[in-house]
């Protein structure tokens, strides 16, 4: 649960404006991860307006996420019990924000480009300074906003350490025009630890039903356990 609700924590709520209004893309991006030597995972994400779809399967259990950054909300959609749960997010994008400038990470537009899949790219190096670990970025600068991909890059296959280490680069790019269509990163030892990359990109229209509960989901929501504490004030 942690790991899916990290993965719209984004660098600020005027960038994350700005970037949706500057960004005109609709359609779904494919991407292929690894992590480490676990198994690939797939991931679909769809972009439209100010909403953002992450599709995926998670060991059997397929998993959606959508987020409205107009109204600062995310909604989890869970298809086995065919219930829905909205969460705001404006706290944890303030959040994001106070710790988006880490002065421990270094970032380096090298100017090299490369074109994936019909898409011009960048290039940005991400070191981590802590770690030693460099993340190599190949961006796709109008393609979409890029609004992270949670634990460990968007995997859930490594630990505390790997995925403290995969956010310093997602927080890189959160919130901001520009799409990454390779990733790779590598530790100290030069060791690949994840790779993720584009294997498709449909600019497509997007029906507006992809970003809301499916008809017939209910809404499910978490029990207020402080108003169950017999010690509490009243």
């Amino acid at each position: 649960m942690n790991s899916i609700l990290r993965i719209f924590a984004v660098a600020g709520l005027l960038l994350v404006s700005h970037a949706f209004a500057a960004s005109a893309f609709e359609g779904k991006v494919s991407l292929a991860m690894t992590s480490g030597k676990g198994k690939p995972m797939n991931m679909d994400y769809s972009m439209k307006g100010q909403k953002i779809r992450i599709d995926m399967d998670a060991g059997g259990h397929p998993v959606a996420t959508i987020m409205d950054a107009e109204n600062m909300e995310m909604t989890m959609l869970m298809a086995e019990q065919n219930m829905y749960m909205v969460i705001p997010i404006k706290q944890t994008v303030e959040k994001a924000a106070e710790i988006g400038g880490d002065a421990k990470v270094d970032i380096q537009r090298t100017g090299k480009t490369e074109t994936i899949l019909g898409y011009k790219t960048d290039q940005i190096l991400i070191t981590d300074k802590d770690t030693g670990t460099v993340t190599e970025l190949w961006v796709a600068p109008n393609l979409g906003v890029f609004m992270g991909l949670g634990n460990q890059g968007g995997s859930p296959f490594g630990g505390r350490k790997a995925s403290a280490s995969a956010a310093k680069w997602e927080e890189a790019l959160k919130g901001k025009s520009g799409f990454p269509l390779r990733v790779v990163s590598h530790d100290a030892k030069g060791k690949d630890v994840f790779k993720m990359e584009a294997t498709k990109i449909q600019p497509t229209s997007l029906p507006d039903s992809l970003f809301v509960p499916p008809e017939g989901y209910k809404k499910f929501t978490m029990p207020d356990f402080g108003s169950l504490n017999p010690f509490k004030k009243r």
